[in-house]
């Protein structure tokens, strides 16, 4: 996949960015162990759930099951992690008595600074970390891989089980990303190295670094995928729009879902984040036209509702959707905007600190390079930083940007 002919310098920064945002090997590492200490620890002596957790299975959901964590953005070194633990429910036990117990059992949880007790999980919080631990009863055999009932035990209200499949989820999604070039990956992953992103996470005497460096880094080409890294950055931007409101956010999963449903966008990055605004405008529009809410099934088990606590109103749906076009308005004033306005454009859409550091290292880059990069207004880099790939821009000098219908139709085809 080639950079965005009309602007490579932008989908530089674009890339510089995302970047910025993901987590070092490091706090990879970090909280992979934090993963791996949970059953040990609910297995402890004096631990309530000590008799019943035996065959109990951890694993990722959410962000780290599909390879788009980033920092938060409201809390620029926090990021957030999710983990489904399934053990067989106790005969007799209630739903509120699940998440009870297992607050319990999660107390004195290596390096942990606080612990609450959440209506479907129980999230620990670490100093620039939070992981959401969700209990999860698996279904009866034969089952589809994975498939069970997650427990909801609100304060006020009745309790509830709702039937899941995360882990299919993410298996599907993975399935549905197009990997990039062989070329692009490599170019992507020596911008990483050129970054030197830094360590968040600092393991306490508990926790010690020689266990941690013991792990091998895992790292999954899907990550660089065009389709994971519009994602990304629509998470960062809308982290940062919600984080004053009081309204509920579109849930992670939805977007995901609909990203992964978006075919690449040969024009690049930029334009891959606006085809993606531009989808989820047109489900918006479509729901409040017809009154109905956006349902989004999830496509590994169609019983699960991935939306059936976003939207609530209509407000949420009309407040979404401006925060759509306003991304999309912005994204096309920076196609046409100097390298020190587009860094204030990105201030306003993904953070001051991001931003920054996305554009010192892209002018770095470009000062250390031998070759000539000139700027045409409405045009971008006429050649390409050294930030990537030097030979795809060459015909960036007379191509016109993309034509885009913000209101988009039906999705293209694979």
């Amino acid at each position: 996949m080639p950079l965005d002919h009309t602007s490579p310098g932008l989908d530089a920064l674009l890339i510089a960015a995302v970047l910025q945002m993901e987590l070092s090997p490091r706090d990879n590492r970090v909280a992979e162990k934090r993963y791996k200490l949970i059953p040990s620890h609910l297995e402890r002596e004096g631990s309530p759930l000590r008799l019943h957790v035996d065959n109990a299975l951890v694993y990722a959901q959410g962000s780290r099951a599909i390879g788009t964590t980033i920092v938060h953005g409201a809390d620029e070194d926090r990021f957030d992690l999710d983990a489904i633990l399934e053990f067989d429910t106790p005969f007799g036990w209630t739903p509120r008595r699940v998440l009870d117990e297992l607050f319990e059992a999660f107390q004195g949880f290596p390096d942990v600074q606080d612990i609450e007790r959440c209506t479907r999980c129980i999230q620990l919080r670490f100093a620039f970390m939070h992981l959401d631990v969700t209990p999860m009863d698996p279904a009866l055999k034969p089952r589809p891989e994975r498939v069970g009932a997650i427990y909801h035990s609100p304060d006020e209200g009745h309790d509830e089980r709702h039937k899941v499949n995360p882990y299919g989820f993410a298996e599907w999604f993975k399935g549905q990303i197009s990997l990039p070039s062989q070329m692009f990956q490599a170019q992507v992953r020596s911008l990483r190295n050129q970054l030197e992103i830094k360590d968040r996470l600092r393991p306490s005497i508990i926790v010690a670094d020689a266990d941690i460096d013991e792990l091998p880094e895992t790292v999954d080409p899907i990550q660089d995928a065009p389709q994971l890294l519009a994602l990304k950055l629509m998470k960062r931007y809308l982290n940062l729009r919600y984080v004053n409101r009081s309204e509920k956010r579109p849930i992670s999963v939805y977007l995901s879902k609909v990203a992964a449903q978006i075919p690449p966008n040969s024009f690049g990055i930029c334009a891959q984040l606006e085809d993606l605004a531009a989808e989820l405008d047109r489900r918006m529009k479509y729901a409040l036209e017809t009154g109905r809410r956006p349902e989004e099934r999830n496509p590994a088990f169609p019983q699960e509702n991935f939306n059936d606590r976003w939207p609530q109103n209509t407000r949420q749906m009309e407040m979404f959707r401006g925060d759509l076009r306003h991304l999309f308005a912005e994204l096309q004033r920076a196609r046409t905007s100097e390298v020190g306005q587009i860094q204030k454009i990105f201030d306003g859409l993904f953070g001051e600190r991001i931003s920054g550091n996305a554009v010192r290292t892209y002018m770095d880059s470009l000062s250390n390079s031998p070759q000539k990069n000139t700027y045409e207004l409405g045009k971008g880099f006429v050649a390409t930083p050294a930030l990537l790939t030097p030979g795809v821009a060459r015909a960036a000098a007379t191509s016109k940007a993309p034509a885009h219908n913000f209101h988009a139709g039906e999705l293209r085809k694979k």
